[in-house]
C-alpha cells in the first residue's frame, strides 16, 4: 500500500546489490514512478513477521600485519568508502582454490616433543627386543651391588690373614724350643755306644 503524498518523510542510505539496482530500474521504466516509491510499496507489502536472515556463519579473527601495510589498508578503505572486513573478504576471495600454487612458502615441520617420540620408538620396538634392554637395564643395575660384596669378602679375608699372620710368628718361635729339648735328650743315647767301642779297643791292645 502506497503511502500519502502529504506524509513528512526522511533520507535513508543502504547498500543495495546490482541485481536489485536492475529490478528498481525495470520498475521505474515501466510504471514512471521513483524508486522511493517503489521502496515504500515493497516494505509495506512484506511479511516481517515471518522473516529469517539468511544463516551465514561469521567469526572474528585476530591477525598481525606490518604497520606501513595496515595504514595502507586503513587509507584505502576511507577512500572507498567501505570497510577495512569488505577489503580484506576481497582480498581473500582471489586467493587460487589450490593453496600450493598461492607462492606462500610451506612453514617448516615443528619439532616433536621428547616425550611423544619417545612413546612412539618404543611402540615399534618389538616386545622381545624390549625385554631383552630392560634386562639389561636391570643386570647393569644388580653389577654395583655384587662388585661391592666382593670388594667387602676381600677385604675381610686381607683382615684374617694378617691377624693370622701376627699369631703364627710366636707359635713358630716356639716349635723350635721344644725340638731342642727333643734334641739334647736322645743326643746322650746315641753318643753312648762310641764310648763303649772305644773302651773296647784299649782292651784289646793291653792283652796283646
Amino acid at each position: 500500500m502506497a503511502a500519502k503524498k502529504g506524509a513528512e518523510s526522511s533520507p535513508l542510505t543502504f547498500d543495495l546489490k546490482a541485481d536489485l539496482i536492475a529490478v528498481l530500474d525495470k520498475y521505474q521504466k515501466q510504471l514512471g514512478v521513483s524508486k522511493s516509491e517503489i521502496i515504500r510499496h515493497a516494505i509495506a507489502g512484506f511479511d516481517y513477521a515471518g522473516f529469517a536472515p539468511a544463516a551465514e556463519d561469521h567469526r572474528q579473527i585476530s591477525v598481525r600485519l606490518p604497520l606501513d601495510q595496515k595504514k595502507e589498508l586503513v587509507a584505502l578503505a576511507k577512500g572507498k568508502k567501505v570497510s577495512i572486513g569488505e577489503l580484506l573478504r576481497a582480498a581473500l576471495e582471489k586467493l587460487p582454490t589450490v593453496p600450493s600454487k598461492s607462492g606462500i612458502e610451506k612453514a617448516a615441520p615443528k619439532p616433536k616433543p621428547a616425550k611423544k617420540a619417545a612413546k612412539k620408538a618404543a611402540k615399534k620396538v618389538p616386545a622381545k627386543k624390549a625385554a631383552k634392554k630392560a634386562a639389561k637395564k636391570a643386570a647393569k643395575k644388580a653389577a654395583p651391588k655384587k662388585a661391592v660384596k666382593k670388594v667387602a669378602a676381600k677385604k675381610a679375608a686381607k683382615k684374617v690373614a694378617k691377624k693370622a699372620a701376627k699369631k703364627a710368628p710366636a707359635k713358630k718361635a716356639a716349635a723350635p724350643k721344644k725340638a731342642a729339648k727333643k734334641a739334647a735328650k736322645k743326643a746322650p743315647a746315641k753318643k753312648a755306644p762310641a764310648k763303649k767301642a772305644a773302651k773296647k779297643k784299649v782292651a784289646k791292645k793291653k792283652k796283646k
